[in-house]
């Protein structure tokens, strides 16, 4: 009896990995910000290419560079997926100097990226520091105090928690219920919980 039930097990097992392996996998779409409504720099690319063929011939031949308007505050982005840099156009404005110092700021990150092979890594971990040494920024801050213009935005919406009494302010009304933090750390074991909901006190016109 125990073997025929053994065999049972078995045959069962083998039916549901034969109808996993035949069903199809369905499709994410994930929407991440490619970078690419700007205006292609080959100039920079060549000089991307050159600076990381030492290190990371693959990713050399891979990376790109764009300029892009849509950048008000941020000097430059390194998009991971795309192997892309990204840059400010206001740079131009700026210096050259800016210009090299802001490229080699976020190829490092790039780099440590693909030196970690997908393992996640601190954005300005020691990785990105060791890449920068390897890009000739040994010494780069982690942010930049270029003189963008800031978007000042009136915050209309104010909320507060109905246990500590914390207020909360935002541009914005958020798209979900969201909790106090702390409360839900002292009380509910940093698990989102009701009680503490933010509530609504003013709202601006």
């Amino acid at each position: 009896m125990q073997r025929a039930w053994l065999k049972i097990q078995t045959m069962l097992t083998m039916i549901l990995r034969y109808i996993l392996a035949m069903t199809p996998k369905r499709r994410v779409t994930v929407n991440r910000y490619k970078g690419d409504q700007g205006q292609r720099d080959q100039v920079l690319e060549n000089k991307a290419r050159e600076l990381l063929q030492s290190y990371a011939p693959a990713l050399a031949e891979r990376v790109r560079v764009y300029w892009n308007p849509r950048l008000r505050t941020t000097a430059g982005l390194a998009l991971y997926h795309y192997d892309k840099v990204v840059l400010n156009p206001e740079l131009k404005n700026i210096s050259e100097t800016e210009i090299e110092k802001t490229l080699r700021h976020e190829l490092a990150h790039l780099l440590a990226r693909d030196r970690s092979r997908q393992k996640q890594i601190a954005p300005h971990g020691k990785e990105w520091r060791q890449a920068c040494i390897d890009l000739g920024i040994p010494k780069e801050p982690t942010t930049h105090q270029l003189p963008f213009a800031r978007i000042k935005q009136q915050r209309k919406f104010f909320y507060c928690c109905p246990r500590c009494d914390q207020r909360l302010s935002r541009v914005r009304k958020p798209r979900r219920d969201i909790a106090c933090l702390s409360c839900c750390r002292k009380y509910a074991q940093g698990k989102y919980d009701k009680r503490f909901r933010y509530q609504l006190i003013n709202q601006e016109k």
